[in-house]
């Protein structure tokens, strides 16, 4: 079969592999799409993110193929999403309910794991379906469940914060994190959401995801959103969801006195920050990883009834040797979407 080898950085190699079998406690799953996510195109442009090869692609939905001996929780047939082991039950985040911070679930993770092989290839090995399948429910569309990536990292975001009915929140990037981020907080009750995007396009987003005021991050819109936070002088959560250390010190000055800072953006540079400005002001500073299997079947259900809407996250199908051109297409701004979905088994 066909899959796509990270070699290192600027180096993807369209490749043929065998293809694999069910054994014992596994299920085969035929892929039909894998969204190329920003740690591939982040692994690609930059050292440092994976040191190892491997076959990306940690985003996918597909077919159940085969069923293993002693696997009682898919059938053949299923719509099942692919998603990270986690829940290892033996270290100590697993055990005290942490299972998104598995010490185990990194190194086993499809298409992240040192030497694994992900989804962006014809099909994937699941080795732990009890944890990291998920049967995508009747009357959700397979270009819905395979956002759910994307989705679940601002959902859990938002979960994990301290936000309130009534409070009011500001949102840092307006990508395709920062978008599930405004609409979990519109969900959760927000009174007015203000997020920051230097993109028009994705201002446009951040409005149709329930944002009441979108801004570009201009020394006149700062002060502008200080002007609608002035009561409280400031937010009650701000939501770091751009990556960089830019939208932490904006984060920093819109929060309110024992605000709290939910660092969502992953970045490789480092932040200077001052203790001594800021801790008389008390803020809380929480950083949010992912997601949990109990959220992704509570997204799916609240997608699936329309609660959470999936229009403003914008795709781009592509077949599978169009995998790195792709990534260099989106890099280089030549592409503006949510996701562009890979299709290593051709037209869905």
């Amino acid at each position: 079969m066909k899959a796509i080898k990270y070699h290192g950085v600027h180096d993807l190699e369209l490749i043929e592999i065998e293809k694999p079998t069910a054994g014992p406690g596994q299920v085969l799953v035929k892929v039909l799409y894998c969204g190329i996510c920003g740690t591939d195109m982040h692994a690609y442009n930059h050292p440092g993110i994976f040191n190892w090869e491997l076959v990306l692609g940690h985003e996918s939905v597909g077919i159940v193929e085969e069923v293993g001996e002693g696997v009682g929780c898919v059938s053949v047939g299923d719509r099942v999403a692919v998603g990270p082991p986690g829940d290892c039950g033996h270290c100590y985040s697993c055990n005290t309910g942490h299972p998104n911070t598995c010490a185990n679930a990194f190194q086993n993770t499809l298409g992240i794991g040192p030497g694994t092989q992900g989804a962006y290839a014809e099909y994937v090995l699941s080795k732990f379906p009890q944890n990291e399948l998920f049967v995508i429910p009747e009357g959700m569309e397979l270009e819905q469940a395979v956002l759910f990536d994307l989705i679940g990292v601002g959902f859990h975001a938002v979960r994990r914060s301290e936000l309130k009915l009534g409070d009011n929140a500001v949102v840092f990037g307006c990508g395709s994190i920062g978008l599930s981020v405004i609409q979990s907080a519109k969900l959760a009750g927000a009174r007015n959401i203000i997020a920051f995007d230097p993109k028009p396009t994705s201002r446009e987003r951040a409005k149709a995801s329930g944002a009441d005021y979108v801004f570009d991050a201009t020394e006149e819109n700062f002060a502008a959103a200080k002007e609608i936070l002035s009561h409280e002088g400031g937010a009650h959560v701000c939501f770091e969801a751009a990556g960089n250390v830019n939208a932490l010190y904006g984060s920093i000055s819109l929060c309110m006195p024992n605000g709290q800072i939910m660092v969502v953006g992953s970045d490789g540079n480092p932040a200077q920050i001052t203790t001594a400005a800021l801790s008389p002001m008390e803020y809380d500073i929480k950083f949010s990883f992912t997601y949990t299997k109990e959220e992704i079947y509570q997204m799916f259900e609240m997608i699936r009834t329309g609660k959470f809407k999936t229009d403003m996250f914008t795709i781009m199908k592509a077949p599978l040797v169009e995998a790195e051109q792709m990534i260099i297409d989106q890099t280089q701004g030549k592409i503006d979407v949510a996701r562009v979905l890979l299709m290593p088994n051709g037209e869905v």
